[in-house]
This record gives structure tokens, sequence and C-alpha cells, in this order.
């Protein structure tokens, strides 16, 4: 089985606007985790943020009707420029599939498909460009919410692609016969961290407690064998006060998606580092941040459920979780240099001075530019 690990090296839009988040939704998950932290104690941030993010009914990414990406939303992706993005991947995809002998039947899985806009992009360019392989074409869109998958499974059948599918876990396909791929955008940064602070010269965790009524920052000891193990591969050359994330969730995440076909392509793109980047003693405010009406934030406790929270992915980490179930690592590069080697074949065939290839042409130049 195969892997690929890509770096997009576009952040998130940002504006400099006041937030306002409001209410309903926001006070009833806040009450629940008043309840929780007064039961508890205190949470773990992993804990917290998995709440935010993923509460079945309050949960930032569990509301089908709550704008996420794009202009009316609270960030951009690579999808949001336009269908350019898609349409590369898609060639990215069709190659693969004809590495391997073009299959009458070649599943994709795209865990977090949000709004399925990636799914149209490269099921639409495979249709014009690769009849056969979209003829092969089995699209998962892995979905865990009921709601969002209702709603994707409308979106795919007015779309005119019965083979595009919303499900709630990986197929189960017969592994021994099974040929596919999984394509992750902008996944990974979305599991749910820990929190560790370097002072005194040891690691602390960073919880999420109460004080006066309000969610509020503590710091404990690591009581967690598995982080207290991580925090120790850190080291200790870091300065008082130095704050950092580590993720623990990249095997679970991995492991249904490293099984599911016999031979397989794994895509992800995602924001982060290599680990000796990722954990550099320069780096001491670590990579948590917040998104809402495309302005950054630094204040997680705030509005949970009604903002993003993401950091960014310690790849060498991703890529070990791989290898320890069986994952042989492609390759690591940039963004703007993968699709620009994907797209060299395109931007030669396209014909000149078309509506179709300036659009193109734009869309490409802000998916690839170095400042973006």
């Amino acid at each position: 089985m195969k892997s690929e690990s890509h770096e997009p090296s576009r952040p998130r839009a940002r504006q400099d606007t006041k937030r306002s988040f409001p209410k309903g939704a926001t006070s009833d998950l806040r009450t629940a985790l008043h309840e929780l932290v007064r039961d508890r104690g205190s949470l773990s941030f992993r804990e917290f943020m998995a709440h935010a993010l993923y509460d079945p009914d309050h949960g930032y990414y569990s509301t089908p009707t709550r704008p996420r990406v794009g202009k009316g939303g609270d960030f951009i992706t690579s999808v949001s420029v336009g269908n350019t993005f898609g349409r590369l991947l898609a060639r990215r995809l069709h190659h693969f599939w004809t590495a391997n002998g073009c299959p009458g039947a070649f599943h994709l899985l795209e865990p977090g498909p949000e709004g399925g806009n990636l799914a149209l992009d490269i099921l639409g360019e495979a249709r014009t460009s690769f009849p056969e392989f979209h003829r092969a074409l089995h699209y998962h869109a892995c979905e865990p919410s009921a709601e969002k998958r209702r709603t994707l499974t409308e979106r795919f059948r007015d779309a005119g692609e019965p083979r595009a599918m919303a499900i709630s876990a990986p197929p189960s396909l017969d592994p021994t016969q099974g040929i596919g791929a999984v394509l992750a955008n902008e996944i990974l940064d979305a599991l749910p961290v820990h929190l560790l602070r370097f002072e005194n010269g040891d690691w602390k965790e960073r919880c999420v407690t109460m004080t006066n009524g309000h969610l509020a920052w503590t710091d404990r000891n690591i009581s967690h064998p598995p982080l207290a193990t991580a925090a120790r591969t850190l080291g200790k050359n870091f300065p008082d006060r130095y704050d950092t994330e580590i993720c623990l969730e990249h095997g679970a995440f991995l492991a249904p998606l490293a099984n599911a076909f016999d031979s397989s392509l794994l895509i992800f793109i995602d924001y982060g580092y290599p680990q000796h980047e990722y954990y550099h003693p320069s780096r001491s405010e670590g990579t948590l941040r917040t998104y809402h009406c495309h302005q950054a934030g630094d204040d997680p406790l705030t509005a949970p459920g009604q903002q993003d929270i993401s950091a960014h992915v310690d790849f060498t980490r991703v890529l070990a979780a791989g290898r320890d179930l069986g994952l042989t690592p492609l390759g690591f590069t940039r963004q703007e240099r993968y699709l620009t080697a994907l797209a060299a074949p395109l931007l030669t065939a396209l014909p000149p001075d078309s509506p179709e290839t300036s659009r193109f042409v734009r869309q490409f130049r802000t998916l690839t530019h170095p400042g973006m």
C-alpha cells in the first residue's frame, strides 16, 4: 500500500473584523461543557476540542446548514478557489488507476467531504476527460453525521452521479480485490490535540477548567502515559512557557483507511511541518488557531461549536503512524510543486486564449502562489 503526504503553502484567509457569535447552539454546548468540567474538575484540551468540533448536536462540523468554507463561511480552502484543484487531483487518481491496469471498479474514499464540492469537481473532470475512469469510479464520501450524509446524498443525486455515495465509515470491501485511493483534504489539522507547556524545566498538560463561571486554562502533571512518552521524546531544550501541541490520533484515524483496500494510494493535503521544524524552540506559541468569519484567533475557549479550531500537522508523526500500519510513504512536498507537476500536461493541451484556459490559469496561479 502507498501513501503520499503534502503540505499546502496557502494559509486560510484572514480579515481584521470584530467577531460575533450567535447564541443558541453556542450556549447549549457551553452549558454542557460547563457541567462536564464541574463534574470532572478539568478536561484535557483534547477532550474539549473533540466536543467543540464534533459534538453530534452542536459541534462545529456537525451541522450541515452552517457555512464553514468560502466567502460566507469562516475560512478558505483550495476547493474554494474553483474546480481546478479537483481537476488536477482527478488526473493523479486517473494515473494511479491506469497504473493498476484500469480495473472495472475503482473506489475513492474521502473522509470529511464537507459539502461535496471536491467530490463533484473530481467526478466532473473524470466524466469529461476520462470517461472509462468515470464509469469505474465509486466515490465514498465518509461523513459521520447522518444529517450531513442526507445532504450529500441529495447533492450527488441531483448532479447525476449514481456511484457517488455518502457513508458513515470506510467501506467494507473485500481487501483482496479492492483497488482504490483515499483523499483527505484539510482533515488531519482538525484531529483533536493535547496542549503542552514547558515550564520550570518540565512539561505540563494544559487543560480546561472553570474560573468564576467561565472556561479557563489550568496546567497539570501529565497523567496519560502515551502523552507522557510523546512529551519525553521532545526533550527539554525549550524556553520557559513554551507552548505546543501533540496529536495522538493519527494511528486511530489512519487504521481503517490503511485497511480499506488491497492496493491503494493515500493523499493527505494539510498545513504542517516535519517534526524538527514543528518543535523548534523558536516556535514558542504553538500553531493552535481558531477561525471565524475569516478572522484568525487564539482563544479556543470562546464560543465552543461556533468557530473552527485547528493545529498544524506533525508530518513526521503521521508518517511514523503510516509505517506502523504497513504504508509506504512516496513523497512529501509543498502544494505548489505537486500541483505544478500535475498541471503541466493540461496546460499544454488547453486551447489558447479561451475563457476556460483563462479561468484555469487564474485559479492555478492562486493555488500555487508562494506568497499565498
